[in-house]
């Protein structure tokens, strides 16, 4: 497996295959965002898209991240992440991460998602920071 960054003016080439393997993830904030608004954020700096390729050069899955300023910390966010084969390559996406955030001076790593990531990823050391309501109007 290979953990590649996409530089933004690769994106268009491969946004079919990312977008495949993205849509679930995307799909379960329901009315918060769409796959646009990935793509929107990749071309405006928000987001950096990277993407997990088998031995065959296939996309198998796609993450992306946001460097987040906190007044007295930074953090490297995983906002997104989608594809198969997760077995296979999150230690390696793991890995990666902490060389990518240690690289931009980051003190730690965040993640977002549904309450299955914390089984996940607690064997790589993340645990929960807080819970998140919502009430519609």
């Amino acid at each position: 497996m290979r953990i590649s960054l996409v530089p933004p003016e690769a994106v268009g080439q491969i946004w079919k295959e990312v977008e495949r393997v993205l849509k679930k993830s995307v799909a379960t904030v329901k009315d918060k965002s769409e796959m646009i608004d990935i793509l929107d954020g990749i071309f405006d700096n928000t987001y950096v898209l990277w993407v997990v390729m088998d031995e065959d050069n296939n996309i198998i899955a796609a993450f992306t991240t946001r460097l987040i300023v906190y007044p007295q910390r930074k953090a490297l966010a995983l906002d997104w992440v989608g594809g198969e084969r997760m077995k296979e390559w999150e230690g390696q996406l793991i890995d990666t991460m902490r060389r990518y955030a240690n690289e931009l001076e980051c003190s730690h790593l965040e993640g977002y998602g549904r309450k299955g990531w914390g089984r996940a990823l607690k064997k790589y050391g993340f645990y929960p920071e807080y819970i998140a309501y919502r009430m519609e109007l």
